[in-house]
C-alpha cells in the first residue's frame, strides 16, 4: 500500500440557491406590517375626504388588516360603522368597518381620529396575470430542508418544496429565522418565519383568483402538519422581469404560536413534502374537500385541547365518524348508509382503523388507559375511546359515575391515542407511505417510524 497522500479533490461544490426575497418587509415579531403610505380618499355616508390613512397587517390580538386615520380633516367626523377607501392607484374597497373614534393627538386635538378593520381580500390595483406569486408565511417552525446560501455566508438546510396539481410551492426560511422562532417560543404571538413562492409547473401565467385556492390549501396543509393554525399572507404577483403587478392584502387563519406536538418530525422534510400531492388531490375534489377541511379543523382544535381534554376527545371522535362515513360508505361502499347507521360507534371506528391499517390494540405505553381497559373490559382502542367519549357526551347519572371512576390520566391518554390515530387516518387518506413521528412512542426529535401500511396496498 502506498504512503503517498492522495491529491486534494478538484471537484467544485455545487452552488446553493439564494433564499427568496419577501414581497414586503416582514417586520419584527408581533409588530404591524405597513402596507401603503400616502393620501387616500375615504367615503362614508354621503360624504368624503382625502387625507393620510395608514394600512397595516396587525397581528395582535388576532391578525387583521387595519386602517388608521390620525387626524380627520376639519368638517368631518365619521361615526362607527361602514367606510370605503379609494387608493391613489384607483383601487376601491368597500365594507370596511370603523371600530374606534376619538380625539386626535396634539396639535390636532380639535379633530377626530378613526381606526378600524379592512374587509379582505383586497387586490391592488387589479388582478392581472402574473408568472409567479411571492408571499409571507408566519409561525411555521419548519423541518430541515434542502440547502440555501444566505448573504451572511451561512449555508442552511432551509428550503421546502411542495409539488402537486400542476403547482410548485417553495418555502424559504428568513435569514433571521432562528431568532424569530426563539421569540415565538419565548413569548408566543406572531412572527413571519418564511418567504414563499407559488408558480405553475408549465410556466403559464395565472391570476390572483387562481392562486388564492392554492394558498388557502397550503394554509390548511401546514396547519395539519404542525398541529396549529397558520397560513400564508400578503401575496404579490410578479412578471418574469421581477416587476410587481399586484399586491394582495390577504391573510389566513393563524393562531398565536404554541409548542404543539404533531406527526411531523422536524428532522425529516420528506414527511412534510410527501403527503402534499395526495392532500391537494382530495382538496380539489368537490366530493372530498369538505371532508378534508372538517377533519383537519377538528384535528387542529383537538390538538390545542379546545374544550380541555374532554372537549378534545369529542372532537377526535367526531372526525373519526366523519371519515368512517366518507371512506366506508361513500367511497369504498363497504357498508350501506343503513348498515353504517346501525353500527355502534366503536364498530365504525374499528372498521375505519381496519381500512387504514392502524392497529386496534391499546399501545402498551399508555399504561393508565391499559389498566382502565382491563378494569372495564374494553377489548381494544376503539372500544376504550368511544366508552370514554360516551361518559362526556351522554352525561346521565350512570355515565357521570363512570366518568368519576375513570382516572384523569386515562382521559389524557385517550386524547393522545385519538390524535395519533386521526393523524394516521389522514395520512392514509392522502396516500402517504413514508416516515412519521409517533406521538405515543416518540421521545426525541428525529425518532421516526414507518406508517403502519407502508408495505401494504393503498
Amino acid at each position: 500500500m502506498s504512503d503517498t497522500p492522495s491529491p486534494p479533490s478538484t471537484i467544485a461544490p455545487v452552488p446553493l440557491p439564494e433564499p427568496l426575497q419577501p414581497p414586503v418587509d416582514p417586520g419584527l415579531p408581533n409588530q404591524p406590517i405597513p402596507l401603503i403610505p400616502g393620501p387616500v380618499t375615504a367615503l362614508y355616508g354621503n360624504k368624503q375626504f382625502t387625507g393620510d390613512v395608514t394600512f397595516s397587517l396587525c397581528w395582535l390580538p388576532t391578525p387583521r388588516v387595519r386602517f388608521y386615520v390620525p387626524a380627520v380633516p376639519d368638517g368631518h367626523r365619521p361615526g362607527l360603522g361602514g367606510i370605503s377607501f379609494v387608493l391613489s392607484d384607483g383601487t376601491r374597497f368597500d365594507r370596511n368597518l370603523i371600530t374606534r373614534v376619538g380625539p386626535a393627538a396634539e396639535p390636532y386635538s380639535d379633530r377626530s381620529t378613526v381606526s378600524g378593520v379592512v374587509n379582505p381580500p383586497v387586490i391592488r390595483p387589479v388582478d392581472h396575470k402574473v408568472s409567479y406569486v411571492l408571499f409571507l408565511f408566519p409561525n411555521f417552525e419548519a423541518p430541515l430542508g434542502s440547502g440555501l446560501q444566505y448573504a451572511d455566508g451561512w449555508q442552511r438546510a432551509a428550503r421546502l418544496t411542495l409539488i402537486a396539481g400542476g403547482w410548485t410551492v417553495t418555502l424559504d426560511q428568513l435569514p433571521d429565522y432562528k431568532e424569530r422562532v426563539e421569540t415565538l417560543n419565548a413569548a408566543s404571538g406572531f412572527a413571519v418565519t418564511h418567504a414563499g413562492r407559488l408558480e405553475r409547473d408549465d410556466g403559464q401565467p395565472f391570476r390572483a383568483s387562481d392562486a388564492r385556492p392554492i394558498l388557502d390549501a397550503l394554509g390548511w396543509y401546514v396547519s395539519f402538519c404542525t398541529g396549529q393554525w397558520a397560513g400564508p399572507c400578503l401575496p404579490a404577483g410578479f412578471e418574469p422581469s421581477g416587476a410587481r403587478v399586484w399586491q394582495g392584502w390577504d391573510y389566513q387563519r393563524t393562531a398565536p404560536f404554541r409548542q404543539r406536538q404533531s406527526w411531523l418530525d422536524r428532522c425529516h422534510h420528506e414527511g412534510f413534502e410527501g403527503p402534499f400531492a395526495g392532500f391537494l388531490r382530495l382538496w380539489q375534489d368537490d366530493a372530498w374537500e369538505q371532508v378534508v377541511r372538517l377533519a383537519i379543523h377538528w384535528y387542529v382544535e383537538a390538538n390545542a385541547q379546545a374544550g380541555s381534554i374532554e372537549g378534545a376527545i369529542v372532537l377526535t371522535q367526531t372526525a373519526f365518524e366523519l371519515l368512517a362515513s366518507a371512506v366506508l360508505v361513500e367511497n369504498h361502499a363497504w357498508l350501506s348508509t343503513d348498515g353504517y347507521e346501525k353500527l355502534a360507534a366503536a364498530d365504525r371506528v374499528r372498521l375505519l382503523f381496519r381500512w387504514a391499517g392502524i392497529p386496534t390494540g391499546i399501545p402498551a405505553e399508555l399504561e393508565v388507559l391499559s389498566a382502565a381497559a382491563g378494569a372495564e373490559n374494553w377489548p381494544d382502542a376503539p372500544t376504550a375511546m368511544t366508552a370514554v367519549r360516551n361518559t362526556i357526551t351522554h352525561p346521565t347519572l350512570k355515565n357521570r359515575e363512570k366518568f368519576g371512576r375513570h382516572p384523569g390520566g386515562a382521559r389524557a391518554e385517550v386524547w393522545s391515542l385519538g390524535l395519533w390515530a386521526l393523524e394516521l387516518c389522514l395520512l392514509r387518506l392522502f396516500g402517504y407511505r413514508g416516515m412519521y413521528g409517533n406521538r405515543i412512542t416518540q421521545r426525541h426529535t428525529g425518532e421516526v417510524e414507518e406508517v403502519p401500511w407502508a408495505s401494504g396496498p393503498i
